[in-house]
């Protein structure tokens, strides 16, 4: 088929003439995207400050669009650069209601940590407070007057009335013990079972040191910071052993004895069989019946052999023991007369005790006179009862 030359011109016509519209068309838009750049870059200048502040990532979104839509259109490449600036004018417009508020536009009044303390004037920033606190949580939280560790890291020790630094801040304690209750209740220098528990030995190790199983008590390292779990030697556990629990801990003596102040018989429950002048108790020795002396006289009568006797063996069983013999009188006579016949009196006994082999440097002996009286001095039973020697037991 032939084309005549007529047609082909009216074809390159046409086409001139659409290409002419488009170009129009394409250099109006140009101008409208271009104009539309440039106002998106005034903006982002404008508010710039507080988008910084308020919406960072928004305006540096539409700053970089914005850009990369100016470099498209200086290329020619009109689609690609209308979607970087329609873009980036979508985020500052973002950036722009983001950052209306006050605190955006002063940066004296922002606040970091929205806690309503702007930062100015908060000494904690970055982390929520109160205004009693200039902006900080509570520097003491269990109130024991010792300061929560982030007080000295934050180096804010001077802004309160707290001191220290609290190991135990959860937990009421003493500014000694590091803001911890006391380490040693029983002051047997080892450490009751909490330290261990929450890891603070070495805090205390200038304290105390170990596992106390006895924390109310005075104890040693020997038995775990108990006292000795079997006090008189007798292989029966003392009652206290089975009252806490203990009996694994204590494999030397077993059951329950029902006599810890003196060595005795497991088949009796760690009890002598039963004495018959004396009963010895944690703090004394007991008498059933007195000591018999002359009238007005010092020395002991020999029907108190027996008893001296079973005082005696009482004292080779129970090696530990140290005595204090102490004499007493009724009111009845001289004073001074009856300070010196109870002095003599105990006296008396200490010796008749030595020799029957008890070593002189466990017992002591002392008189009282009338000053200690048990009873009534107005009748005779009662003065015959302040008419007594008495064995306190000073040392186990």
């Amino acid at each position: 088929m032939k084309i005549t030359h007529q047609k082909f011109n009216r074809g390159l016509m046409a086409l001139a003439v659409a290409s002419a519209a488009l170009l129009a068309m394409s250099c109006a838009d140009g101008v409208k995207l271009s104009a539309m750049q440039e106002q998106i870059h005034a903006q982002a200048d404008e508010i710039h400050d507080r988008a910084y502040r308020c919406a960072p990532r928004e305006l540096a979104l539409a700053s970089s669009h914005e850009e990369f839509g100016r470099m498209e259109l200086s290329y020619g490449n009109g689609r690609r650069g209308e979607d970087h600036i329609t873009f980036a004018d979508e985020k500052i417009q973002e950036a722009d209601q983001k950052s209306l508020s006050t605190r955006c536009l002063d940066p004296k009044l922002q606040d970091r940590d929205k806690d309503g303390i702007i930062d100015s004037e908060d000494k904690c920033p970055d982390t929520p407070g109160l205004k009693a606190y200039q902006g900080c949580p509570n520097p003491d939280q269990d109130a024991d007057g010792v300061c929560d560790a982030w007080v000295s890291e934050l180096g804010l020790v001077s802004l309160f009335s707290c001191k220290g630094v609290d190991a135990c801040p959860t937990d009421p304690g003493e500014l000694a013990y590091s803001g911890c209750s006391n380490p040693d209740r029983d002051s047997d220098r080892i450490c009751d079972q909490w330290v261990k528990t929450v890891g603070l030995e070495s805090q205390f190790e200038r304290t105390c040191k170990g596992f106390d199983l006895c924390e109310d008590v005075p104890g040693t390292e020997e038995f775990q910071g108990c006292p000795n779990p079997d006090s008189d030697g007798d292989t029966v556990c003392d009652p206290w052993v089975a009252e806490k629990k203990l009996q694994t801990k204590f494999p030397n003596c077993t059951g329950s004895d029902k006599c810890p102040y003196e060595k005795g018989l497991v088949e009796e429950n760690g009890c002598p069989p039963p004495r018959k002048y004396i009963v010895v108790t944690d703090t004394q020795i007991e008498l059933k019946e007195q000591f018999f002396f002359a009238t007005d006289k010092t020395k002991v009568l020999a029907k108190s052999e027996p008893l001296l006797d079973e005082i005696a063996t009482v004292l080779k069983e129970n090696p530990s023991i140290h005595i204090s013999i102490e004499g007493h009188t009724d009111s009845s006579g001289r004073y001074k007369h009856n300070v010196k016949l109870s002095k003599g009196r105990a006296e008396s006994v200490m010796k008749e005790l030595i020799k029957r082999g008890i070593a002189k440097d466990r017992m002591t002996f002392a008189g009282f006179g009338p000053d200690k009286p048990i009873d009534t001095n107005d009748t005779p039973e009662g003065r015959a009862n302040n008419r007594r020697v008495e064995l306190r037991i000073t040392q186990r």
